[in-house]
Parts: C-alpha cells; sequence; structure tokens
C-alpha cells in the first residue's frame, strides 16, 4: 500500500524524473570526462615522449665511420621517472648500434623522415607507446637514414586518465546530489499551498462549502476555481435538498393529520351511514396521500436526475405515444377527444428519457383531471434548436398566474394536487436548456414545453 502511494505521489514522480535526467546526463558527461582524460593524459605523454625521442635523435651521431648515441642522461632519467624506457637506434645500413635490438617499430620510412610517429604496441610482454623519427646522416663514411624509437610503458599516463576521470567524476555526482537536493527543496516549497489548501478544507466542518480561502499559485488557480465552483454547486443542490425535505415533511403533515381524524371518526361511528362516509373520506385521503409521496418521489428523481443523466437519443414521436399511453385511462367519468399530431419528419434528439417521460405524464394527467371538459391535444411542433411538445385542452384554464405554481407546492384555489405537477416540468425543461410557457390559443389552454439542442 505505501508503496502504491508513492507511484501516485507528485513529489516521487518529478523527482525520479529528475534523477532519471540527471542520471543519463551524469552517465554521458563521465564518458566524456573519460575522453577528454585519457585524451589529455595521451597528450601530456606522448608530448613528453616525442621531446626525449628527438633529444635521443639529436645525440645520434657519426665517430670513426660508424653511426653512435651519446644516451641523453637527463631525457632518460625524466622518462624513467614515469615508467620503464625502452630505446633503439638503427643506422642506415639496418643495424641496430645502440638499445634493444628486439624493440621494432611498424612506422614506414617515409613516414619517419617527415615527422615524429607515435604508436601502441607490446614489448616485453608490456603495453607500450612508441615515438620514432628518424635522422639523417651524411658522412663520407656512411650515409642515410637513422631510425631511432624510443618507449615507454603506459601505466602512468593510465593512472593519470584514471585519475582525471575519478576527479570529473566526483565533480559529476556532487552536482546530481546538489541537484536532486534542490528539486526536492523546490518541490517542498512549491507543494506548500497544496498542503495549505489541504490543511484549510480539513479542518473545516462537514457542512461548510464555502470557497477556499487559501491564495493559490498561478499553476493551480483554475483547479481551486474548479473546486470553488463544485462546491457552490454542491451548496446549491444540498440546500435545494433541503428545502426540499423541509417542504415534504410539512406537505405530508396534512394529509397524515387528516387521515388520523378520519380514522378517529370511523372509530367513534355509530350508524352504518357515518361508517361509509368515514371509509370514503378515508380511501380519498389515501389516495391524496399515494400521488403526494409518489409525486415527492418522481420530484426528488428529478432534483438528482438533472445533473447526473445521461442523455439518450430518441424520437420524440414514440417517447410521446408512449407516455400518452400509460397516461391517459382507459375509462374516464366524463368523454373526451383526445388526439396527437407528431412530427413529420420524425424527431431524434438527445434527451434523459425517465425525466421527459415524467414531465410529459404530470402535464397530460393535469390536463385531463383540471383542465380538458371535451378535448385534449397533443402536438410535437420541431424548430430550428430543438423541438416544442404542446398540450392543449378546451378547459377554463388555470385558476390562477400558472407562472406561479411553477414553484414547489403551490397550486390553484380548486386543485387537490400536490402542486408538484408543473414544477416536475418545469425542471426538466430547464435540464434539457428549454422553458415550460403557458398561454391560451383560440379558445384552447396551452402548456408547451420546449426542448433545445444548444449546449448548456
Amino acid at each position: 500500500m505505501f508503496l502504491r502511494e508513492l507511484r501516485h505521489s507528485i513529489s516521487i514522480r518529478i523527482l525520479g524524473l529528475v534523477a532519471g535526467v540527471l542520471g543519463g546526463g551524469a552517465i554521458i558527461i563521465g564518458c566524456m570526462a573519460y575522453y577528454a582524460a585519457d585524451t589529455a593524459a595521451q597528450e601530456a605523454y606522448d608530448r613528453l615522449l616525442g621531446s626525449g625521442a628527438v633529444q635521443f635523435a639529436e645525440n645520434v651521431f657519426v665517430q670513426g665511420g660508424v653511426v653512435t648515441l651519446d644516451p641523453p642522461a637527463s631525457t632518460i632519467s625524466g622518462l624513467a621517472a614515469y615508467d620503464l624506457i625502452f630505446y633503439r637506434v638503427v643506422d642506415p645500413r639496418g643495424i641496430v648500434v645502440a638499445g634493444t635490438g628486439d624493440l621494432s617499430s611498424e612506422a614506414l620510412p617515409q613516414q619517419t623522415q617527415l615527422e615524429l610517429v607515435f604508436e601502441d604496441g607490446v614489448y616485453a610482454g608490456e603495453p607500450v607507446r612508441m615515438a620514432t623519427i628518424s635522422k639523417r646522416i651524411d658522412d663520407p663514411a656512411i650515409t642515410g637514414w637513422a631510425e631511432i624509437t624510443v618507449a615507454q610503458t603506459v601505466h602512468a599516463r593510465t593512472a593519470l586518465a584514471r585519475r582525471l576521470t575519478y576527479e570529473a567524476l566526483g565533480v559529476i555526482g556532487v552536482m546530481f546530489l546538489l541537484a536532486l537536493l534542490a528539486t526536492a527543496l523546490s518541490l517542498r516549497f512549491t507543494l506548500k499551498p497544496l498542503i495549505q489548501i489541504e490543511q484549510e478544507i480539513q479542518s473545516r466542518d462537514f457542512d461548510d462549502l464555502s470557497p477556499i480561502h487559501a491564495k493559490p499559485p498561478v499553476e493551480i488557480r483554475s483547479l481551486v476555481q474548479a473546486i470553488d465552483e463544485f462546491m457552490r454547486r454542491l451548496s446549491g443542490r444540498m440546500a435545494m435538498f433541503q428545502r426540499f425535505i423541509g417542504d415534504a415533511a410539512h406537505q405530508m403533515r396534512t394529509p397524515l393529520a387528516a387521515l388520523d381524524a378520519q380514522v378517529e371518526i370511523l372509530s367513534n361511528a355509530k350508524s352504518d351511514a357515518a361508517v361509509r362516509d368515514a371509509i370514503a373520506r378515508i380511501k380519498d385521503r389515501n389516495n391524496e396521500l399515494g400521488r403526494l409521496t409518489g409525486q415527492l418521489l418522481d420530484h426528488a428523481m428529478i432534483l438528482h436526475r438533472i445533473d447526473s443523466r445521461k442523455l439518450d437519443l430518441v424520437d420524440i414521436n414514440e417517447l410521446v405515444k408512449l407516455v400518452m399511453s400509460k397516461a391517459v385511462p382507459l375509462s374516464m367519468s366524463r368523454e373526451i377527444d383526445i388526439s396527437f399530431k407528431q412530427a413529420e419528419p420524425p424527431v431524434l434528439f438527445a434527451v434523459d428519457p425517465i425525466s421527459l417521460r415524467e414531465a410529459l405524464a404530470n402535464l397530460i394527467n393535469n390536463a385531463l383531471a383540471h383542465g380538458a371538459t371535451s378535448r385534449l391535444e397533443v402536438e410535437i411542433s420541431p424548430h430550428e434548436s430543438g423541438a416544442s411538445i404542446i398540450v392543449r385542452d378546451d378547459g377554463d384554464g388555470f385558476d390562477g398566474d400558472p407562472q406561479s405554481m411553477l414553484a414547489p407546492f403551490e397550486k390553484g384555489p380548486k386543485s387537490r394536487g400536490s402542486g408538484l405537477g408543473l414544477t416536475i416540468a418545469s425542471e426538466v425543461a430547464k435540464a434539457h436548456n428549454g422553458s415550460l410557457l403557458f398561454y391560451r390559443e383560440n379558445g384552447f389552454t396551452v402548456v408547451q414545453l420546449t426542448l433545445s439542442m444548444s449546449d448548456k
């Protein structure tokens, strides 16, 4: 669990990334340092070895018709101070006149006669670095080129290259650690505002959804603003549900008290007529309570689905047909002519089908229960940005201002409903970027539920 949390740590991820980049860079720089140190050591010792070979060549002369070497003691001691020294002098006839005869060089005479030639080799089982140069001999007794080769073992130059590399790697290692330390300190300083925000949130009461007071850095300002906006919406949603629960509790008390009163009347009834009348009233109150409970649950569902709904592409014609088949009862106390005018061509619309069906069912039920006397019309009217579902009835209209009845539990003076039907329809319309309109047209009361395709 601890390792899993570490993998999700921003600090560990950044430190790991920085360490990886620095480590890769350190390896590359280390290789470059080794190459530079080896090159520097080679150049330094090659200069010393080349200078020694030139000194040997300058001490080659002819004596008594024979090529002779006067070994330069200072040069030999200088070269021997670092490594073993070997040399060989070959006269123009190819005879070794000084040094070790088995020391051989592969340098071509054409090269050595022009310049000092360096090469690597092995002598007496030891790796050596050799410098070869040729000297022109002009003497009546002997004429031609004498070849001088000076060899030196490479232990000292290898040790110097290794020491320079270790020193460079030491510097690289110190810089690596300093860079990691600087990154860690920077992260600690950078993440301090996040820690302050965390502490502020943890110290709050559970119902404190006010904006975050800690001032965030620019890089996370948008994140903090998004959190504040989320808490604002959550606070509004909680306030709405608290209001709804309070209103629901208040609305439930009235039918429950009436039901309790009818039960009390029934228990004290002394005649069959009084019993029948009390039972009828209990049934009415029970039906009223059932309708209220059902619409309270529907309203709560709509409030929840407004933010969490999943939109589906549906045929509005088919959806309205389904709602009408379930909302219109098979038999009614009065004869009502019901018609449906569908859209041509069919309208496909992204909606929340559950909440939209509930809204339409409430509009149709309201029209049948409180409006229509002999005629009910349902029509789908497409428009550029969506569609409108229009419910018309030939009733006298609303008892009061219909817009005022969009608030929860508001109802007309003659209505025995819960006062939630129009509220549900209005909230569903708003959730679909539309509106709920009321007006009179040609003697009909019209309720128009408008749906819009435009984004919120």
